[in-house]
């Protein structure tokens, strides 16, 4: 795991990029992202964070989506040029890329992610969600793949835990006796070391979930970076009756929780639109002891934010709540595994 050129000075200038992507037009959304990364650089931030689906919205009925995944993957490398030129962090939101396990993929590797081209077969190749960190080195220090997948995502990509299965599934038995307990499920959250300090990513849905940034806290993370694309449009009528509101109450109340119960930073970049057409927006960044900071967006415009993250609040956070000291403790009563 590549590790930071610099010493972190305790906070940074974050630019939230809420994107409405044009659907399956990668090279039309990379020149928009470029153009507010180039603005967010000259206006001295540090890090730069894209919504999930951002290259290509989220239209997998049509067969673009899959189609594109083949190749989508390439602008990693133009993501690392740009932060190479510009010195600045990247979190290019996700992109969707054929499983590297496919049984009709034939991959590729450049050293930075996966790359794939589909053979010649009957079914299609699997697709995995994934959120790359780009230093501003221009290196890809770690990437995450989506392990909770929201209800319609199921049909359509792997889960990166179900990928790891599968690859360990297509691997030549072992000549030796194993025990079932010799290897244990995958541990679908990594913990990426920056030159902001140790990053953890989640994706979307995965916010439902509290283990998914406890387990991140757990291995020393202090910045959750959340790429997202949260619309209302899922929802059924009955569940709309409750209110109009219900999914931004869902986001406000959950960033909120994860960052006070966690003691971190929370960075959270959703897609941006027309408020008609289903758009929820709300990208912003939470503290502990803070909650959502000024100049987060508050509504679905489009456009790009930059936002100032207070890493000292993290730290104070835990000299009051010393929640990471009590989930470190060796009698924690709750069962978590210290293992890392």
């Amino acid at each position: 795991m590549a590790t930071s050129y610099e010493a972190f000075s305790g906070s940074f200038k974050c630019a939230l990029i809420q994107l409405n992507p044009k659907p399956l037009d990668a090279e039309h959304n990379f020149t928009t992202a470029s153009a507010h990364i180039r603005e967010a650089a000259a206006q001295g931030a540090s890090l730069a964070v894209l919504p999930e689906y951002h290259l290509s919205g989220w239209t997998p009925e049509d067969p673009g989506f899959a189609t594109l995944a083949k190749t989508a993957y390439q602008y990693v490398s133009k993501y690392q040029e740009l932060a190479k030129e510009l010195k600045i962090n990247i979190v290019p939101g996700t992109i969707v890329t054929i499983e590297p396990t496919s049984e009709n993929a034939t991959v590729e590797s450049n050293g930075t992610g996966p790359a794939a081209t589909a053979s010649t077969g009957s079914h299609p190749p699997a697709l995995l969600n994934i959120a790359p960190f780009i230093a501003f080195t221009g290196e890809v220090l770690g990437s995450y793949t989506k392990a909770n997948l929201w209800i319609p995502e199921r049909s359509v990509l792997t889960s990166g835990p179900d990928s790891v299965r599968q690859a360990a599934a297509a691997r030549p038995a072992p000549q030796h006796h194993t025990h079932a307990t010799d290897e244990g499920p995958p541990k679908p959250h990594t913990v990426i070391e920056t030159p902001l300090g140790p990053v953890g990513i989640v994706i979307c849905w995965d916010l439902a979930f509290p283990e998914s940034v406890r387990s991140l806290v757990r291995q020393g993370a202090r910045i959750i970076i959340i790429p997202t694309f949260w619309t209302k449009d899922d929802l059924t009528p009955e569940a709309r009756n409750y209110g109009p509101d219900v999914d931004a109450q869902f986001l406000k109340a959950a960033l909120v929780t994860r960052s006070f119960e966690n003691t971190c930073a929370v960075i959270f970049c959703n897609v941006g639109g027309p408020v008609e057409e289903g758009y929820t927006g709300l990208s912003q960044v939470v503290l502990p002891l803070v909650g959502p900071v000024q100049g987060s967006f508050e509504d679905s415009e489009v456009g790009m934010r930059i936002v100032d993250v207070d890493m000292r609040a993290v730290d104070v956070a835990e000299e009051n709540y010393k929640i990471r000291e009590d989930l470190a403790s060796d009698n924690w009563h709750y069962g978590y595994s210290h293992e890392r």
